[in-house]
């Protein structure tokens, strides 16, 4: 009995830890523009030659595909539109969020992106929603209606198709954000990085059901698992119905299980093809996992069952410095993805270095010189972390062509001394059409399997 109370107060202890780390940290909000990324400022890369000109506004279009419920008699363009309930339905439209409406034009709001120290930081904040309506209304419990899906499903369709005829590269970005999060806050994220991305293509926000809640933490998991599915059939959805040349994803925290699960599922349902063909299938772009609040043994069963080889390059970012996450491994009692190498096992350790497809990277010199004190956020707080993250999704290079170095005792890419310069010499290359830095060559580790066992039982193909 004394046992169970001492687990029962180990939990309690952490979960009020956790609960202070969050509110100090805020991570996830998004209520200003984010720093400056290095390779991006005025000695660096101009991220925004080839921004269309319809863009060049304070005004960033974010779509959305939500999972979430609808809030009773709040009108479909409200900034309040959705709740932390689930859905089995999917809810697709497209957001406006403001970067320093009122205070900024496209050219003073341009010249302050690429500033160190600006004397005003231009204010992000969700404008409005444009909710075109709900697709799967055949969802367990409920009448189906194909005549509503197919209406929405077009809305949706007509409206990212538009957007990516002006765009050079006609790439797909999705956000999977993390735990405590809202809406209003996870579209000024998605702007935020789309902006930085020099807007080029379109970002989707896939917007699961948060608490909103640093006291929802197990209840945001059971949120993120039951939103895996959901998250795949849209995959496969715009992969069909959208004229995007790539997919590439970016996963927060509690939202890299959804992204990577939601993978698994297609490398198993196309169990019997290579996984090139899975990617063309799927049009897979990039995966960004940014500490991946998911536990390791799940991403390692992931793994193995052929998920990292159908991407086309899977890029895995942990620090030594994330409280968070250690909490979060305390609470759950097993190590998590985004954790340092040096908690793991050396089996662990092995397990990640032998996947070819995949490039890890410690964050932990640039959040000695520059992070927050929780550690969690530095994709989005830190402009070295920020810059290396904006260029892997952006052009797919791999991390020494970006300015990273690889560091041969532990098997990761870190951020070197010279990484200021490194970044903003890639930066230039990279973005106008180069192949970045010619540094050493990188490390060589076993070849993944290209062909994952068959499941048992596949699922049938749709």
């Amino acid at each position: 009995m004394r046992g169970i109370v001492a687990r029962i107060m180990a939990r309690t202890i952490a979960r009020t830890a956790l609960t202070a780390a969050l509110l100090a940290c805020g991570a996830g909000c998004a209520n200003t523009l984010m720093p400056t990324p290095v390779g991006l400022d005025r000695a660096g890369a101009d991220p925004f030659t080839q921004t269309p000109p319809e863009l060049r506004s304070t005004a960033v279009p974010v779509f959305i595909a939500s999972n979430r419920g609808v809030a009773e008699h709040v009108p479909a363009n409200s900034p309040s539109r959705f709740n932390d309930k689930r859905s089995q339905q999917m809810h697709l439209g497209v957001m406006t969020v403001d970067v320093g409406a009122g205070k900024f034009d496209w050219s003073t709001l341009e010249a302050c992106s690429r500033e160190d120290n600006r004397p005003d930081d231009p204010v992000v904040a969700l404008r409005s929603i444009e909710d075109f309506g709900a697709m799967w209304t055949g969802a367990t419990g409920l009448d189906p209606d194909p005549a509503l899906d197919q209406q929405v499903a077009v809305k949706f369709e007509a409206a990212v198709n538009a957007q990516l005829a002006k765009s050079p590269s006609k790439e797909l970005f999705i956000l999977v954000h993390g735990f405590n999060t809202t809406v209003p806050d996870n579209a000024a994220l998605a702007a935020e990085l789309f902006h930085f991305l020099g807007r080029d293509g379109a970002m989707v926000l896939f917007e699961w059901p948060s608490a909103g809640s640093v006291f929802a933490y197990q209840t945001d998991k059971s949120a993120a698992t039951a939103s895996i599915r959901g998250f795949r059939q849209f995959l496969n959805h715009v992969a069909r119905r959208t004229e995007c040349a790539k997919i590439n994803i970016i996963a927060h925290s509690a939202g890299a299980p959804v992204a990577v699960e939601a993978l698994h599922e297609l490398r198993l349902m196309y169990a019997s093809e290579t996984a090139a063909q899975v990617r063309a299938r799927n049009k897979l772009g990039r995966l960004v996992l940014v500490a991946p609040d998911m536990d390791l043994d799940e991403f390692r069963d992931s793994v193995s069952d052929g998920t990292s080889t159908i991407p086309e390059r899977v890029t895995l970012y942990v620090s030594s410095r994330d409280k968070a996450l250690d909490l979060s491994a305390w609470m759950a009692g097993f190590a998590r993805l985004g954790q340092p190498l040096e908690v793991l096992t050396p089996r662990q350790v092995k397990f990640l270095e032998q996947d070819a497809n995949v490039d890890i990277v410690d964050v932990v010199d640039a959040e000695n010189r520059l992070g927050s004190w929780l550690g969690h956020s530095y994709f989005h707080d830190d402009p070295w972390v920020s810059t290396d993250v904006l260029l892997t999704l952006r052009t797919g290079t791999r991390p020494a062509q970006r300015g990273l170095v690889f560091d041969h005792d532990r098997k990761v890419f870190v951020f070197g001394k010279e990484y200021p310069e490194h970044a903003r010499t890639a930066a230039k290359s990279l973005l106008s059409g180069g192949t970045g830095l010619d540094l050493p060559p990188e490390a060589g580790a076993s070849a993944a399997p290209a062909h994952p066992p068959k499941p048992e039982a596949p699922e049938e193909a749709r």
